[in-house]
């Protein structure tokens, strides 16, 4: 009987160091598309709740960004009104027209370089400092990111960039419901009170919501759980060793 009973608790102790094991070694499961969020970002380049909007954003676990697809849409509160003698769009931003300069340089990079990683470092350094004019920063975070600004004025200059920023204004002001707010955030294509006020206090709260496979990485108090998790499983490990020895 004392020998079933070591057995028995033998297995016990096995599966328990299994246990640790994977604890020590966590992983994230594979997520189906249909898991992967969509975040759209409607901000203004001179804005300074946009501005800290895309830091919370650079703050964000490199492991997450794999789950997430992020699109950025420079425009805000703006208005524009078409020129006829010059056949082109005139533009009105919330912050000046130092604003619509930044709004349209954000969208020529983001047309130039589709890809997130390609171009939020920029979007982003340019907006860490709203004291200095958008046009040093821009010049700075340039060459920080090796960014050819001058094609990027060129473009902002050209037929080109004015129907970039009148494109984005068109899909802000096509919003429902309407954005009168900035930054404006969508998930899933989705806009509620609920979600703005979540992006804007803890984005990183509001995608481990969403993304429940995600909270080793997005966790604040991971290494707390993790070591009172340890701790449980090693007194538990001692007092199996102990029943198994017959020293306790």
């Amino acid at each position: 009987m004392k020998i079933i009973k070591k057995i028995l608790l033998s297995i016990v102790f096995l599966i328990i160091v299994i246990y640790l094991i994977k604890s020590l070694n966590p992983r994230v499961k594979n997520l189906s598309p249909k898991e992967v969020l969509n975040i759209d970002v409607f901000y203004e380049t001179r804005c300074p709740d946009s501005a800290d909007f895309l830091m919370q954003i650079g703050q964000l676990r490199p492991k997450i960004f794999k789950y997430l697809n992020i699109n950025f849409k420079p425009f805000g509160k703006a208005s524009y009104t078409w020129d006829e003698d010059n056949k082109k769009w005139n533009f009105h931003c919330q912050h000046g027209a130092q604003e619509c300069y930044g709004n349209t340089i954000h969208n020529c990079l983001i047309s130039q370089k589709p890809k997130f990683e390609d171009h939020f470092p920029f979007l982003a350094c340019t907006m860490e400092n709203l004291m200095i004019s958008f046009e040093n920063a821009a010049n700075a975070c340039a060459k920080k990111y090796l960014i050819n600004y001058e094609e990027l004025k060129s473009c902002a200059n050209s037929n080109k960039g004015n129907q970039l920023l009148y494109q984005a204004g068109e899909i802000t002001n096509n919003l429902v419901p309407k954005l009168n707010y900035v930054p404006w955030i969508n998930l899933n294509g989705i806009h509620t009170n609920e979600v703005q006020q979540l992006a804007e206090a803890n984005l990183t709260y509001l995608i481990c919501s969403k993304l429940k496979d995600l909270n080793y990485y997005c966790s604040k108090n991971n290494s707390l759980n993790l070591n009172s998790k340890l701790s449980i499983i090693l007194n538990l490990l001692i007092l199996t060793l102990c029943h198994i020895l017959s020293h306790c």
